[in-house]
């Protein structure tokens, strides 16, 4: 069965857990072990590159991580593809004098006019990859990445007749503001024919187009009257939603959560903002003297509730940096504010103590709004996990006479 698909404009992305082994350089000599994988392919959907394993060891690596694949959206008709083919290959490495069990060289793609190749792939024996493998993208739907400090895998003390190190390509931050285009790993590597770190400008990452359709919430508070005051601690009406945004689980955890390994035929989260009135309070004073009342109320968001939903499943919620994802320091604040700024103090945790005065023969009502922030796998029901949080935007009031006022 073809695992679920999800369609970002011109592209379509799933993920896939299978792959197929291209090399390994067993038998080397080199310091460290390396193995490289083709993500195998979903129909039109392909990678962008080969993975490169460089732990210390040379396992099969299906159903222990997934990776991205990609494809043109086949609902849209751009006049120029979001992927192509590469034209050709440019070999960077071969394996050559090493005494490795196995033949292999690492080659370059040479994207077409208009496209970026993000990743570099191997090969068994020394031939030319096909070109078939994976896929380039259209110059727009591709961003800067960065490269960690310290390689992937390089064949020092193999004695191969060159030298190569492989450097995993990241993603990089996009600011706490967010962004409309949300860079992605797609687990691709860049090779260089020394153990020199690549600059900046080899880090080529695939961007998702996540646009800004945020609803605003203008219901206005409630009216009430004596005949239909409501009932404390329950939301006021139904809840309105927001925004929502949906994105490989590798946004929210590693890509090798084994959780998210075992459901890869849906390897989508959906994380979402409802909103609506709540009712924190209510009084009823039906008697001539006006009734003190102390009221106490807790808003926004505090440490210890945004440490378990992080930990649950990968969504961060705090006043220092809005609403992003746990892993890869993505901010969703474009998506998930009405207008871009980086003030998100309605998650500010403040408690608020105060004496008020219920008037005789008045009813009184303490209305807030409360904020949900849910995650959901695609188009399931189950929330996998929620926070309910009181909006740090004001406390309100309103007032009616009681039904047996003189």
């Amino acid at each position: 069965m073809a695992n679920k698909t999800f369609d970002y404009g011109d592209l379509r992305i799933t993920m896939t857990s299978r792959y197929s082994w291209v090399y390994d350089d067993s038998g080397s000599g080199a310091t460290r072990d390396v193995s490289i994988w083709t993500p195998n392919p979903q129909g039109e959907l392909f990678p962008l590159g080969d993975y490169a394993e460089g732990r210390a060891h040379y396992n099969p690596l299906s159903g222990k991580r997934a990776t991205l694949l990609v494809g043109q959206n086949p609902n849209t008709s751009p006049s120029k593809s979001a992927v192509a083919r590469p034209i050709d290959y440019t070999r960077i490495w071969s394996d050559t004098g090493s005494g490795a069990t196995n033949n292999g060289a690492v080659w370059r793609p040479v994207a077409p006019a208009g496209y970026v190749a993000l990743g570099d792939v191997g090969n068994t024996n020394y031939g030319k990859p096909s070109l078939d493998k994976m896929w380039c993208v259209r110059e727009d739907l591709v961003g800067y990445g960065k490269f960690l400090a310290t390689s992937a895998w390089d064949d020092s003390a193999s004695g191969a007749d060159a030298d190569v190190s492989l450097w995993a390509v990241q993603t990089d931050t996009i600011g706490v503001d967010g962004a409309a285009n949300i860079p992605v790993m797609a687990d691709t590597f860049r090779a260089q024919s020394n153990y020199n770190r690549p600059g900046g400008e080899a880090a080529r990452v695939l961007l998702l187009p996540i646009g800004k359709q945020f609803e605003k919430f203008d219901n206005p508070m409630p009216t009430i009257t004596a005949n239909n005051l409501p009932h404390q601690k329950q939301p006021y009406g139904d809840q309105q939603l927001q925004c929502q945004v949906t994105l490989p689980f590798h946004f929210y955890f590693s890509p090798e959560d084994q959780t998210s390994l075992d459901n890869i035929r849906n390897p989508f989260l959906t994380v979402s903002r409802s909103i609506s009135w709540y009712t924190e309070r209510v009084w009823s004073n039906d008697t001539p003297t006006p009734l003190k009342e102390n009221v106490k109320v807790v808003y926004g968001v505090s440490s210890e509730r945004t440490q378990e939903m992080s930990h649950s499943v990968g969504v961060d919620v705090s006043a220092s940096y809005g609403v992003g994802l746990a892993s890869g320091s993505v901010s969703l604040n474009y998506q998930f504010t009405y207008n871009t700024s980086t003030s998100f103090t309605e998650y500010s945790e403040k408690t608020i103590t105060k004496d008020i005065t219920i008037k005789e023969y008045t009813a009184t009502v303490l209305f807030s709004r409360h904020v949900w922030i849910k995650c959901t796998r695609l188009d399931s029901p189950i929330v996998l996990h929620q926070m309910e949080v009181i909006a740090n935007d004001g406390e309100y009031y309103t007032s009616c006479p009681t039904a047996n006022k003189p």
